[in-house]
């Protein structure tokens, strides 16, 4: 509407008390504004560990640019502008998240979701939320679809499997061939991709998981934890997304910010002072209706006693210009 001042929220602004029965589908949530600025971009690169230069220099987009996964959390978390983001515990189960531009260091973006769907599995409450950011153009930057099993306790939940049956498998294992580093025509299905481990410090969890906005949780808050048949704290499953996408950063360069896609479930948690080591392999490519070629990978994250943490299946499109 012309002249009219649009509401803005912020993740202090919801007073609803989270519950399954409290979700409204199709209700609007936000807009909130997130200001991506270099401290933000250092704390999470602290938080996932990964210190690219295209964060904090020059990028093949020109300026530095935001980690792919940067607005995840937020984007996650849109829930806030109308529910209390300290009253209630739900647990994190499947993720889906579409990179369409890069996110400028310095860049305004603007948040909005709704709920899509709510139902019971396996006696949980499960709810759906897509969310978007854009920048200040009005322009799509990235898309969240993600599933959270609400009013639980996670003790009781965590390891068990709420999210929803894969219809495409993961084996973990791979062809005994040299990793493969970048998308070229013709990958033998199967062959691995470079894997990378990651040491999971309470800190790195803490950052990632509101610290920093003075947010206890049994992310960062370990006699909370405990409160809620934890043994520890645990991280956040977007966490492990995170690491994926350096790893898919690595192999599909700059198509990851404009094309990838990835679809996470998260399977067991992960504890303070894991070592995470996530694996991958090419399962196939096909070329897109533009001509690029579209590659798709398999991953898996594994802690040191081998525990699966989290599954994903990613894409992207590469185009030779």
């Amino acid at each position: 509407m012309s002249g009219a001042s649009e509401q803005l929220f912020t993740r202090d602004s919801g007073t609803r008390p989270q519950a399954y029965d409290n979700v409204l589908l199709f209700e609007e949530l936000g807009p909130i504004r997130v200001e991506v600025t270099d401290e933000r971009v250092k704390e999470y690169a602290f938080s996932v560990d990964d210190y690219r230069s295209w964060h904090f220099t020059d990028s093949p987009f020109g300026g530095p640019i935001a980690h792919a996964t940067l607005l995840s959390n937020d984007l996650l978390n849109v829930y806030t502008a109308v529910f209390d983001r300290h009253d209630g515990v739900a647990m994190h189960v499947e993720e889906e998240l579409a990179f369409h531009a890069p996110v400028p260091v310095g860049e305004t973006v603007t948040l909005r979701g709704h709920y899509v769907d709510k139902h019971l599995r396996r006696g949980l409450g499960l709810v759906i939320m897509e969310s978007e950011a854009r920048d200040s153009s009005g322009k799509l930057l990235v898309s969240h679809r993600g599933g959270e099993v609400t009013s639980i306790t996670p003790g009781a939940v965590a390891g068990r499997s709420t999210a929803e049956e894969p219809t495409d498998r993961i084996v973990f294992d791979a062809l005994d061939v040299t990793p493969i580093t970048k998308p070229d025509e013709g990958i033998l299905p199967g062959s691995p991709i470079q894997e990378r481990t990651k040491k999971l410090s309470q800190a790195m969890m803490a950052v990632f998981s509101f610290i920093g906005e003075n947010e206890l949780n049994f992310h960062n808050d370990l006699q909370l934890a405990r409160s809620k048949d934890l043994p520890t704290t645990i991280a956040q499953g977007l966490q492990t997304t995170g690491f994926m996408s350096e790893i898919c950063t690595d192999f599909f360069g700059v198509d990851w910010f404009t094309s990838g896609r990835i679809k996470a479930k998260y399977i067991n948690p992960a504890y303070q002072g894991s070592s995470i080591t996530i694996s991958g392999k090419v399962a196939g490519q096909e070329r897109a209706e533009d001509g690029g070629l579209n590659t798709r990978l398999e991953l898996w994250a594994k802690d040191q006693d081998g525990r699966v943490i989290s599954v994903a299946w990613a894409s992207a499109t590469t185009r030779n210009e």
